[in-house]
């Protein structure tokens, strides 16, 4: 998918990023009150962030070994994986989730953005294709339709009275990543399957895995809220996301299977 002389950068700032995820999520444990700056009703999704930044980083370490090996087709996952820690740590970041390991949060984004922004300059689309069994599209087009429209109203119906009286909403950068890149980005992945156009082939998996470990996240930090933070049970919340987190993971394979990558010359 890219070529030999373009991997190493790349990998080696996903590797830096792994790394730095995994000192700052032991770092977080290890700190008394790692989340005080974050506002009460925001700390389970920090707690829950972290559940899952583990896993990521380990994951994009096993990754990148492999990928070092010659496994063209593992670059779609590295591309889901990295893309999460980008969201992830902007939070962080823009967020201004201080304490004192702060600037590891701003490291984790820096080095898996500069990685990403090599990897979309490397990556050659074109040697996506389908394969015996073509990866379902339509589906997934439809599903991130879904997901747009649905966060892009539960967004706004939060921001527009908000806007009106003119009241800052805490954890406002996760509006800014998801209304003016994360969502309309989704909703161009989805035209492009739906049109059967190989950058929706490329992007399908990354923005599948990125969802999923999102909303898998944003699932756990609803359920601490209720189960170890005293919060209440919010039926409605879970279920969306559910749907966010567990529907995109349920379709990775099945695009998986259906794309090969060609074989160069």
């Amino acid at each position: 998918m890219i070529a030999p002389a373009a991997a190493p950068a790349p990998l080696r700032l996903s590797d830096a990023a792994a790394i730095l995820t995994l000192a700052c999520v032991a770092a977080n444990l290890a700190l008394a009150e790692p989340f005080a700056a974050v506002p009460a009703q925001l700390r389970p999704g920090a707690w829950s962030q972290d559940t899952i930044s583990a896993p990521v980083a380990l994951a994009l370490l096993a990754v990148n070994a492999r990928l070092r090996r010659g496994w063209a087709k593992g670059w779609l996952i590295w591309a889901g994986l990295i893309g999460y820690l980008v969201y992830a740590y902007a939070l962080y970041s823009f967020d201004r989730v201080m304490n004192p390991v702060w600037l590891l949060y701003v490291a984790v984004l820096s080095t898996s953005a500069f990685a990403a922004f090599l990897f979309l300059r490397a990556v050659d689309p074109a040697t996506l294709r389908p394969a015996a069994r073509t990866p379902p599209r339509r589906i997934v087009a439809g599903l991130f339709g879904l997901l747009v429209a649905l966060f892009t109203a539960l967004w706004l119906s939060m921001l527009l009275p908000a806007m009106a009286a003119r009241t800052p909403l805490p954890g406002q950068t996760i509006f800014v990543l998801d209304l003016g890149f994360a969502l309309p980005l989704v909703g161009l992945t989805a035209w492009f399957l739906w049109r059967g156009h190989p950058v929706g082939d490329l992007l399908a998996i990354p923005m599948l895995m990125k969802a999923a470990t999102l909303g898998i996240s944003v699932f756990l930090g609803t359920l601490y809220t209720w189960a170890l933070f005293d919060g209440p049970f919010m039926s409605f919340d879970l279920a969306l996301y559910a749907l966010m987190g567990f529907g995109p993971a349920v379709l990775i394979r099945p695009v998986w299977r259906g794309l090969e990558v060609a074989r160069a010359g």
